[in-house]
């Protein structure tokens, strides 16, 4: 899980970026929210290609 940090509407470094296996999400809460959707997504994903 690769975690980077983006500008977004003129803010610095206010995007959490989290990349693994060519799924990106993006959270601008925190890194926590970030982390936490990009499991559920992973899961969801998952799931669609059983």
């Amino acid at each position: 899980m690769y975690i980077s940090y983006k500008n977004f509407q003129g803010g610095i470094n206010n995007l959490v970026v989290v990349e693994s296996n060519g799924v990106v999400t993006t959270s601008i809460k925190d890194t926590e929210t970030a982390i936490r959707t990009h499991k559920r997504k992973l899961k969801r994903l998952k799931a669609k290609q059983k």
